[in-house]
Protein backbone atom coordinates (compact mmCIF):
# COMPACT_ATOMS: atom_id res chain seq x y z
CA UNK A 1 0.00 0.00 0.00
CA UNK A 2 1.35 3.37 -1.04
CA UNK A 3 1.40 5.80 1.84
CA UNK A 4 0.53 9.47 1.57
CA UNK A 5 3.75 11.35 2.24
CA UNK A 6 3.65 14.56 4.26
CA UNK A 7 6.82 16.66 4.35
CA UNK A 8 7.11 19.11 7.25
CA UNK A 9 9.40 22.05 6.46
CA UNK A 10 10.35 24.59 9.08
CA UNK A 11 12.61 25.72 11.88
CA UNK A 12 13.31 24.47 15.41
CA UNK A 13 9.62 24.22 16.24
CA UNK A 14 9.30 21.66 13.46
CA UNK A 15 12.60 19.92 14.14
CA UNK A 16 11.74 19.60 17.84
CA UNK A 17 14.17 21.77 19.79
CA UNK A 18 14.46 20.75 23.44
CA UNK A 19 12.31 17.64 23.17
CA UNK A 20 12.74 14.00 22.23
CA UNK A 21 12.19 13.04 18.61
CA UNK A 22 8.94 11.27 19.44
CA UNK A 23 7.66 14.46 21.05
CA UNK A 24 8.10 16.60 17.92
CA UNK A 25 4.95 17.76 16.20
CA UNK A 26 5.65 15.80 12.95
CA UNK A 27 6.00 12.57 14.94
CA UNK A 28 2.80 13.30 16.87
CA UNK A 29 1.08 14.14 13.59
CA UNK A 30 2.06 10.75 12.22
CA UNK A 31 0.47 9.06 15.20
CA UNK A 32 -2.77 10.97 14.64
CA UNK A 33 -2.87 10.17 10.93
CA UNK A 34 -2.12 6.47 11.22
CA UNK A 35 -0.38 3.90 9.07
CA UNK A 36 -1.68 5.19 5.75
CA UNK A 37 0.58 8.23 6.09
CA UNK A 38 4.32 8.83 6.24
CA UNK A 39 5.37 12.07 7.93
CA UNK A 40 8.87 13.34 7.20
CA UNK A 41 10.49 15.93 9.50
CA UNK A 42 12.76 18.33 7.63
CA UNK A 43 12.89 21.16 10.17
CA UNK A 44 16.18 22.94 10.87
CA UNK A 45 16.83 24.87 14.08
CA UNK A 46 17.24 28.65 13.77
CA UNK A 47 16.10 28.73 10.14
CA UNK A 48 14.62 31.83 8.56
CA UNK A 49 12.21 32.01 5.66
CA UNK A 50 14.19 34.92 4.29
CA UNK A 51 17.37 34.28 2.35
CA UNK A 52 19.24 37.57 2.64
CA UNK A 53 22.72 39.01 2.58
CA UNK A 54 24.18 42.22 3.99
CA UNK A 55 27.49 43.50 2.65
CA UNK A 56 28.24 40.05 1.24
CA UNK A 57 27.45 38.20 4.48
CA UNK A 58 24.50 35.91 5.06
CA UNK A 59 21.81 37.17 7.43
CA UNK A 60 20.31 34.69 9.86
CA UNK A 61 20.21 31.04 8.85
CA UNK A 62 18.24 30.80 5.60
CA UNK A 63 16.27 27.57 5.42
CA UNK A 64 16.82 27.34 1.67
CA UNK A 65 20.57 27.05 2.20
CA UNK A 66 20.25 23.99 4.45
CA UNK A 67 20.72 20.40 3.32
CA UNK A 68 17.40 19.37 4.87
CA UNK A 69 15.64 21.88 2.63
CA UNK A 70 17.05 20.17 -0.44
CA UNK A 71 16.12 16.81 1.07
CA UNK A 72 12.56 18.04 1.63
CA UNK A 73 12.20 18.93 -2.04
CA UNK A 74 13.72 15.62 -3.10
CA UNK A 75 11.10 13.76 -1.06
CA UNK A 76 8.48 14.79 -3.64
CA UNK A 77 5.77 14.57 -1.04
CA UNK A 78 2.04 14.46 -1.57
CA UNK A 79 1.55 17.19 1.03
CA UNK A 80 3.93 19.91 2.24
CA UNK A 81 3.44 21.77 5.52
CA UNK A 82 5.63 24.88 5.80
CA UNK A 83 5.98 26.45 9.25
CA UNK A 84 8.47 29.31 9.09
CA UNK A 85 8.63 32.92 10.27
CA UNK A 86 9.52 32.69 13.96
CA UNK A 87 13.18 33.47 13.30
CA UNK A 88 12.31 36.23 10.85
CA UNK A 89 10.53 38.01 13.71
CA UNK A 90 13.71 39.12 15.47
CA UNK A 91 15.89 42.21 15.61
CA UNK A 92 19.32 40.75 16.39
CA UNK A 93 19.53 42.44 19.81
CA UNK A 94 22.20 41.07 22.13
CA UNK A 95 20.91 39.39 25.28
CA UNK A 96 23.11 41.50 27.59
CA UNK A 97 24.83 44.35 25.81
CA UNK A 98 23.10 47.33 24.21
CA UNK A 99 24.05 46.09 20.76
CA UNK A 100 22.17 44.88 17.71
CA UNK A 101 23.82 42.47 15.30
CA UNK A 102 22.84 43.72 11.83
CA UNK A 103 23.20 40.19 10.43
CA UNK A 104 20.49 39.05 12.84
CA UNK A 105 18.17 42.01 12.38
CA UNK A 106 15.75 40.13 10.15
CA UNK A 107 12.74 42.29 10.89
CA UNK A 108 14.54 45.29 9.39
CA UNK A 109 14.20 43.50 6.03
CA UNK A 110 10.59 42.45 6.48
CA UNK A 111 9.63 44.03 3.14
CA UNK A 112 11.39 41.08 1.50
CA UNK A 113 9.52 38.42 3.48
CA UNK A 114 6.82 37.78 0.88
CA UNK A 115 9.16 37.33 -2.07
CA UNK A 116 11.45 35.03 -0.11
CA UNK A 117 8.55 32.92 1.18
CA UNK A 118 7.15 32.77 -2.35
CA UNK A 119 10.46 31.39 -3.58
CA UNK A 120 10.08 28.48 -1.16
CA UNK A 121 6.53 27.83 -2.35
CA UNK A 122 7.62 27.97 -5.99
CA UNK A 123 10.45 25.51 -5.31
CA UNK A 124 8.01 23.08 -3.69
CA UNK A 125 5.66 23.36 -6.64
CA UNK A 126 8.48 22.73 -9.07
CA UNK A 127 9.73 19.70 -7.14
CA UNK A 128 6.26 18.22 -6.51
CA UNK A 129 3.75 19.79 -8.93
CA UNK A 130 0.81 17.73 -7.71
CA UNK A 131 1.44 18.24 -3.99
CA UNK A 132 -0.97 20.07 -1.72
CA UNK A 133 0.76 22.91 0.10
CA UNK A 134 -0.15 24.29 3.51
CA UNK A 135 1.51 27.19 5.30
CA UNK A 136 1.40 27.58 9.06
CA UNK A 137 1.09 30.84 10.96
CA UNK A 138 3.74 30.48 13.73
CA UNK A 139 2.96 30.04 17.41
CA UNK A 140 3.05 33.21 19.55
CA UNK A 141 6.31 34.37 21.10
CA UNK A 142 6.00 34.51 24.89
CA UNK A 143 8.39 36.36 27.25
CA UNK A 144 11.40 34.97 25.47
CA UNK A 145 14.72 34.83 27.30
CA UNK A 146 16.39 35.94 24.05
CA UNK A 147 15.56 39.62 23.69
CA UNK A 148 15.74 39.56 19.92
CA UNK A 149 12.60 37.40 19.66
CA UNK A 150 9.42 39.42 20.23
CA UNK A 151 5.76 38.83 19.56
CA UNK A 152 5.38 42.38 18.25
CA UNK A 153 7.73 41.51 15.40
CA UNK A 154 5.72 38.41 14.60
CA UNK A 155 2.65 40.63 14.45
CA UNK A 156 4.45 42.78 11.88
CA UNK A 157 4.73 39.70 9.66
CA UNK A 158 1.04 38.74 9.92
CA UNK A 159 -0.12 40.93 7.00
CA UNK A 160 2.52 39.28 4.83
CA UNK A 161 1.14 35.81 5.54
CA UNK A 162 -2.25 37.10 4.43
CA UNK A 163 -0.66 38.52 1.28
CA UNK A 164 1.03 35.19 0.50
CA UNK A 165 -2.23 33.30 0.93
CA UNK A 166 -4.13 35.78 -1.24
CA UNK A 167 -1.57 35.40 -4.01
CA UNK A 168 -1.72 31.59 -3.79
CA UNK A 169 -5.42 30.63 -3.55
CA UNK A 170 -4.62 26.92 -3.88
CA UNK A 171 -2.62 27.01 -0.63
CA UNK A 172 -4.38 26.43 2.66
CA UNK A 173 -3.64 28.13 5.99
CA UNK A 174 -2.93 26.35 9.26
CA UNK A 175 -3.37 28.95 11.97
CA UNK A 176 -1.13 27.65 14.74
CA UNK A 177 -0.98 31.14 16.23
CA UNK A 178 -4.75 31.28 16.68
CA UNK A 179 -4.81 27.81 18.24
CA UNK A 180 -2.58 29.10 21.05
CA UNK A 181 -4.12 32.56 21.32
CA UNK A 182 -7.66 31.30 21.89
CA UNK A 183 -6.54 29.68 25.16
CA UNK A 184 -6.31 31.45 28.51
CA UNK A 185 -2.94 33.09 29.09
CA UNK A 186 -2.05 30.73 31.91
CA UNK A 187 -2.80 27.73 29.73
CA UNK A 188 -0.70 29.16 26.91
CA UNK A 189 2.31 29.73 29.21
CA UNK A 190 2.09 26.10 30.32
CA UNK A 191 2.61 25.02 26.70
CA UNK A 192 6.11 26.50 26.40
CA UNK A 193 9.60 25.57 27.47
CA UNK A 194 11.44 27.89 29.84
CA UNK A 195 12.83 29.96 26.97
CA UNK A 196 9.36 31.29 26.15
CA UNK A 197 9.89 30.61 22.45
CA UNK A 198 9.72 26.86 21.91
CA UNK A 199 6.59 24.85 22.69
CA UNK A 200 7.04 21.97 25.11
CA UNK A 201 5.61 18.48 24.38
CA UNK A 202 2.09 19.65 25.27
CA UNK A 203 2.46 22.67 22.99
CA UNK A 204 3.80 20.52 20.19
CA UNK A 205 0.82 18.22 20.61
CA UNK A 206 -1.41 21.26 20.11
CA UNK A 207 0.46 22.04 16.89
CA UNK A 208 0.08 18.43 15.73
CA UNK A 209 -3.64 18.53 16.53
CA UNK A 210 -4.02 21.82 14.64
CA UNK A 211 -2.21 20.51 11.57
CA UNK A 212 -4.24 17.30 11.72
CA UNK A 213 -7.52 19.22 11.77
CA UNK A 214 -6.42 21.19 8.72
CA UNK A 215 -5.32 18.11 6.78
CA UNK A 216 -8.23 15.87 7.78
CA UNK A 217 -11.13 18.11 8.82
CA UNK A 218 -13.74 15.36 8.44
CA UNK A 219 -11.88 12.81 10.54
CA UNK A 220 -11.02 15.44 13.15
CA UNK A 221 -14.67 16.44 13.42
CA UNK A 222 -15.68 12.84 14.04
CA UNK A 223 -13.22 12.61 16.95
CA UNK A 224 -14.55 15.76 18.65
Amino acid sequence: MMKTKIVCMGDSITEGFGVREQESYPHRLGLLLGEEYEVVNKGVCCSTAMNLELDGQVMGLPYVRQERYREALAEKGDIYVILLGTNDAQDGKDDVEDYTNPLGNMISRKAEFVSNYQNIIDSVRKAAPDAAVYIGIPAPVQNCIWRRHQERYLQELMPFFAEILAANPDIKKIDVHAAFEKLDKEKVSALYQEDGLHPNPAGLQLIADTVYRALCPHEAALQN
